[in-house]
């Protein structure tokens, strides 16, 4: 195995590797189309050279981290007396992507296949296993630098032969669906604030106020298009003094529970934190929580979804007495 070979398989292991740490994004389904060009190195028992690699691969990936890909690899060589021989080699590959928020994703590949040469060569024909993995580069959002390394095992013969190449994918039919407006919809019944015209009975214990603060993924900084809203928050706390208010966080299902309940604490403290010092409020007056996963206002089932879930909600309650004994419907 030559050097080159060498290097290329350590790396893409340890970047596969790590790659299950990362906190993995949704995939979205599509076709591919993926031309490539590439090295080709025979095993050293095989009478055959180094040479170049073209391809083209089809595929189908899954809206998960899933795909499928069938690949065309024209294979050409020679033989040690200077003779050329060509091959053409047919793979159906299986591909397991580690999607993550990042523009590079690593992946895992492993398939069968057959090599044809136009030469009476040993092993022509014979069921190859092939495996590896590589690394998509994201060009925009169909687009994708694509470096590919596999070993093929002759099933019927022993011969391990090596491929590299690197390639331009394109994706069609994938569409990332746009953020849907955010409805006002909670786990206990929403009363509406409106302006006091006339004189009014003691608020109630508790009023759940009508303001969503939504979050990107994987994220807890508030946006200034919340800012809006953190104005009404911090409007009703000053109509009302004697109120108090808890900052409630949650998360989608997208991850580790633990994680989610973590982040879900922080999108709670990182709003009070703006209430205190952009808008005014007093810190002893405010109270934050976080419920993870708890309480999705719509099912976790797709990425429109998965953006309502990203929130932090506001109860104001008429003393720290009630705040304290509530607990969500």
């Amino acid at each position: 195995m030559s050097n080159i070979f060498k290097k290329t398989a350590i790396l893409s292991g340890i970047l596969a590797a790590s790659a299950t740490a990362v906190h993995a994004e949704e995939p979205v389904a599509g076709f591919t189309l993926t031309p490539s060009i590439g090295y080709s190195a025979p095993d050293n028992n095989r009478d055959l050279d180094d040479d170049r690699a073209f391809g083209l691969s089809f595929g189908y990936q899954f809206d998960n981290p899933w795909g499928v890909e069938f690949t065309y690899l024209n294979l050409d060589s020679e033989l040690s007396n200077g003779q050329n021989i060509d091959a053409d080699q047919y793979r159906l590959d299986g591909l397991y992507n580690f999607f993550n928020s990042s523009s590079v994703t690593p992946y895992l590949a492993a398939g069968l296949g057959s090599t044809h040469y136009d030469l009476d060569l040993d092993g022509d024909e014979n069921t190859q296993l092939n495996a590896g993995g590589g690394l998509k580069f994201a060009l925009s959002d169909n687009t994708s630098l694509r470096a590919d390394y596999r070993v093929v095992e002759d099933l019927e013969a022993d011969h391990t032969d090596q491929v590299a190449t690197i390639g331009l994918q394109y994706s069609f039919g994938a569409k990332k669906a746009a953020p849907a407006p955010a409805p006002v919809v909670e786990p206990t019944p929403v009363v509406e604030v409106t302006p006091v015209v006339e004189p009014e009975p003691a608020p109630p214990v508790k009023t759940v106020l009508p303001y969503d603060i939504h979050f990107a993924f994987d994220s807890a900084h508030v946006a200034q298009s919340e800012y809006s809203d953190l104005q009404n928050i911090a409007d009703h706390l000053e109509a009302n003094p004697e109120q108090v208010a808890q900052i409630r966080g949650f998360a989608d299902s997208v991850g580790p529970k633990e994680y989610n309940e973590t982040l879900s604490v922080k999108r709670a403290d990182a709003v009070a934190k703006r209430l205190v010092e952009d808008f005014g409020v007093d810190a002893s007056r405010l109270d934050t929580v976080g419920y993870g996963e708890a309480y999705p206002v719509v099912e976790n089932t797709s990425k429109a979804n998965r953006q309502l879930n990203r929130r932090t909600t506001t109860v104001s309650f008429s003393s720290r007495e009630a705040m304290e004994n509530d607990m969500p419907n």
